[in-house]
C-alpha cells in the first residue's frame, strides 16, 4: 500500500518504471528501494541483477531486499555523525573541541589549530578533497597525509565537500573510545537497532549477498566484498567517510530511528536533542544548506521533496537516503551504479524522480 492512495497500483508501477528505465539505460544493473511513512513500510522492492552480463563475480548474487550494498558516503551519516552525537551525549567530545586536542599533529599552523569537530561535520574546515591512497597506506600514514594538507580557505568561511574531515572524525572516535568506528558503531548503534546486516568489511562467507561495484583491473576485476572508495580501501576498509555496507531493510530501521527522534521500537540510541541538532541548518554558503553531516533542502536529488524539513545524503556508488521530517516520510535507494564503471549515465534524475512522486503524494 502506497500512502493510502486510491491509485496504489498505479503509483507503485510509476516507481517501478523509474527503476526499470534506469536498468534499461545502463545507469545501474540492479537496485533496492524502501519507502516508509509514520514508521510503516509502504514499499520494499528489489530490481534487476548484480552485474551486467559478461562480468565475472567472485560470488554470484541474486538481488533481494537483503542484498548488501557499498554505502559509500552514506557512511558519514549512518555511522560517523550518529557516533559523534553519541560521544557528545556521553561528554567524550564537544562540537567546539579542536581536532588538535585529539590529534596534535594536525596543529601544524594557527588556522589548522582552530579547526573544530563542528567544522568537520559541516564541511567548512578548508581541507581539500583528494585521493591519498597512491602515496599513503595504512591508518597512521593516511592520517599523517591528511594532517599535512594545505587548507583551501580559512576555517568557517566557506563550504567545500571533502572526505578528509570525516577521516579525521573516524580517528577521533578511536582516540576518544579506544574502539575503531566499526566496533563502536556496531556495538552502540547497529546492535541496539538490530541492524544485523550493517557492517564494515563484510566477511567472505556472505559475499553471495554483497553487490559488486566497479571493474578495476589492478584490484582483480569487479570489486566485491571490499570497499570501493580508494581512501577507505587504503584504511583497510574502516573509515569515517566510507566503508559501510548495508541492506535496504536495515536502513529502513535507521530511517525510522531518525524520524522517531532517536528511538526505534522502544529502544533509544540518541537523544531527541541530538537528532534536532543534526537536522538544524548550521551553514548556508552559496545555497549549500548543511546540518551536522546531513544535507538539507537539496533539489538536485530530493526533487520536489526538497525543503527545510528534508534531509539526506548520497553515496558515490549509487546510494541515497532522503527523509522528510514534517511528513515522517523516508526513502532509501541502493544501487551499484558504478558497476561496471563510474563513468556511466547520471543517476541523479532517477533519485529525483522517486522523490517527485512521493512529494506529489504528500502534497509537498
Amino acid at each position: 500500500m502506497i500512502l493510502g492512495h486510491q491509485n496504489d497500483a498505479d503509483i507503485s508501477g510509476r516507481l517501478d518504471a523509474i527503476l526499470n528505465k534506469g536498468m534499461q539505460e545502463g545507469v545501474f544493473p540492479g537496485a533496492t528501494l524502501w519507502i516508509g511513512r509514520h514508521g510503516e513500510t509502504i514499499k520494499c522492492s528489489a530490481y534487476g541483477k548484480a552485474a551486467p552480463d559478461g562480468y565475472h563475480l567472485q560470488r554470484p548474487v541474486t538481488i533481494t531486499t537483503k542484498t548488501l550494498y557499498d554505502l559509500a558516503s552514506l557512511t558519514k551519516v549512518v555511522a560517523t555523525t550518529c557516533v559523534i552525537a553519541q560521544l557528545i551525549e556521553k561528554g567524550l567530545v564537544r562540537l567546539t573541541d579542536t581536532v588538535a586536542q585529539f590529534i596534535p599533529l594536525f596543529a601544524s599552523d594557527q588556522q589548522k589549530a582552530s579547526i573544530t569537530i563542528w567544522h568537520l561535520l559541516t564541511h567548512t574546515s578548508g581541507l581539500p578533497s583528494l585521493l591519498l591512497h597512491k602515496e599513503y597506506q595504512g591508518k597512521d600514514n593516511i592520517l599523517k597525509g591528511v594532517c599535512q594538507q594545505t587548507l583551501l580557505f580559512s576555517p568557517g568561511t566557506r563550504y567545500f565537500y571533502t572526505d578528509l574531515g570525516f577521516i579525521l572524525l573516524g580517528a577521533i572516535v578511536y582516540i576518544a573510545t579506544s574502539l575503531e568506528i566499526s566496533e563502536y558503531a556496531g556495538k552502540y548503534l547497529f546492535a541496539p537497532l538490530e541492524m544485523k546486516d550493517t557492517m564494515f568489511n563484510p566477511p567472505e562467507t556472505i559475499w553471495n549477498r554483497v553487490a559488486p561495484t566497479e571493474y578495476v583491473p589492478w584490484r582483480g576485476g569487479l570489486v566485491q566484498g571490499h570497499v570501493h572508495d580508494e581512501n577507505a580501501w587504503a584504511l583497510d576498509g574502516v573509515a569515517g567517510h566510507a566503508g559501510l555496507f548495508s541492506t535496504v531493510e536495515d536502513l529502513a530501521k535507521f530511517s525510522n530511528m531518525i524520524l522517531g527522534c532517536g528511538e526505534l521500537a522502544g529502544k533509544s540510541v540518541l537523544e531527541a536533542s541530538s537528532i534536532f541538532e543534526m537536522m538544524k541548518p548550521q551553514i548556508n554558503f552559496e545555497g549549500n544548506l548543511q546540518g551536522l553531516g546531513w544535507m538539507i533542502n537539496t533539489p538536485s536529488y530530493m526533487g520536489s521533496l526538497a525543503n527545510i524539513d528534508t534531509i539526506g545524503r548520497t553515496g558515490f556508488t549509487g546510494t541515497s537516503i532522503v527523509l522528510n521530517l514534517r511528513h515522517r516520510l523516508a526513502f532509501v535507494l541502493l544501487t551499484n551504479r558504478v558497476c561496471p564503471t563510474r563513468n556511466g549515465p547520471d543517476i541523479t534524475p532517477y533519485r529525483r524522480g522517486i522523490a517527485d512522486i512521493l512529494a506529489e503524494l504528500c502534497g509537498v
